[in-house]
């Protein structure tokens, strides 16, 4: 069984930052340890979980019973019922993750890190070869230019502060290639152009820093409050063309159809605040709420809120959002509290998640399964980590 786990942890690391199909095959392949981790572990009676998971699965139950009651207005009800498996993953994750970090030698952990490095050269080399050979305006990678940006954003963090503690971290990560894979994969988040992404990773900045040294990640962090400050500035109340995405006002027609995304969603939330539309139906009801409320960007009617929150609360209403944010916040919690790696870690990917999320909906397949993956990992009690 752990070789088999071995097995999806492979297809996790080659396939989120290059191919939805490879990411399936670990979808697949994890769902049998997970069954067999979580079933033995009720059996023995070693299921305890931390308070931020019983979070998790109480949103997962809210969705759940979203779904159920809106069953008539979900246009594709497999699909819709199926992003619950993301939340069930983070979950029983944690019962897998006990037994593989114990049982899995050093070799095979730095082999399967190594193998997402490389995907991340790879996706990043892709990039440049967009932008540069094939003169892309904004590249998309090989995944989706917001997809890759603002998976990257986050996994950038994670990847500088474990080059930054490599003494903790030396036993299953290479240095060298660690460190070639951030220089190319930050230059691929960059050549997207997705604002959302970089002003996530530039908050979450000062804090890894901090983590490290605190006297730097103070002194970034000011220059990182100056440097946002002034860019908000130039958004709110510039008047001027410029050719970066970074420098536009409020004004651009990308934030006039995300503005109404926003409105659109908020307006869906005042209409079924209880338990929402069905967990990522929010799409469904689009069209019709643009048109009968007179909103902009009208012909912009298929897609998400382009805000996590608000996608969450317009699906499950506010009793969905009520156990999502108890799980987000229980887990940065523990995070904090735990220190060491977790501390370093999981609190700037956190910060950054939190931030890009206000402008996207990061729970995309590929992003998604990488995010539950961090979170069981980093849930896991005290003991198993200190065996491993």
């Amino acid at each position: 069984m752990n070789k088999l786990t071995s097995a999806s942890f492979f297809f996790l690391a080659a396939g989120i930052l290059t191919s939805v199909s490879i990411l399936s095959a670990y979808q697949v392949l994890f769902v049998i340890p997970l069954c067999y981790y979580s079933y033995w572990a009720i059996k023995n009676n070693d299921y305890k979980l931390p308070k931020s998971a019983w979070f998790l699965l109480a949103f997962a139950f809210v969705a759940f019973i979203s779904l159920v009651i809106n069953f008539d207005v979900v246009p594709k009800p497999g699909k819709n019922f199926g992003r619950i498996k993301y939340f069930l993953f983070g979950v029983g994750g944690i019962y897998v993750l006990r037994v593989w970090v114990k049982e899995t030698t050093d070799k095979i952990k730095t082999f399967l890190t190594s193998t997402f490095l490389v995907s991340m050269i790879v996706a990043g080399l892709y990039a440049a070869w967009e932008f540069f050979i094939s003169g892309e305006a904004r590249v998309s990678s090989l995944t989706e230019t917001m997809r890759y940006g603002y998976g990257s954003a986050m996994m950038l963090l994670m990847l500088l502060g474990s080059l930054l503690h490599h003494d903790k971290t030396k036993n299953w990560l290479n240095f060298k290639l660690g460190a070639v894979a951030f220089l190319i994969g930050f230059m691929g988040m960059y050549l997207t152009y997705t604002r959302g992404a970089l002003l996530g990773f530039l908050c979450g900045l000062p804090f890894l820093l901090y983590f490290y040294k605190p006297k730097l990640g103070l002194t970034l962090g000011g220059l990182a409050v100056l440097g946002v400050l002034g860019l908000g500035g130039m958004y709110l109340f510039g008047s001027g063309k410029y050719e970066s995405r970074f420098l536009v006002n409020k004004n651009n027609s990308s934030d006039v159809i995300r503005r109404s995304q926003w409105q659109s969603a908020i307006i869906a939330i005042q209409e079924k605040p209880v338990l929402g539309w069905g967990l990522s139906n929010f799409h469904s009801q689009l069209k019709r709420i643009k048109n009968q409320y007179n909103l902009d960007a009208k012909s912009y009617d298929d897609a998400h809120s382009h805000n996590l929150f608000l996608e969450i609360t317009s699906g499950t209403g506010f009793i969905g959002l009520f156990f999502f944010l108890g799980w987000l916040i229980s887990w940065a919690i523990h995070a904090f509290k735990t220190g060491g790696l977790n501390r370093a870690l999981i609190v700037p990917m956190g910060v950054a998640f939190v931030v890009s999320s206000q402008f996207e909906v990061t729970f995309d397949a590929n992003n998604a399964s990488m995010i539950f993956f961090v979170y069981a990992i980093s849930t896991m009690s005290k003991k198993y980590v200190q065996q491993s």
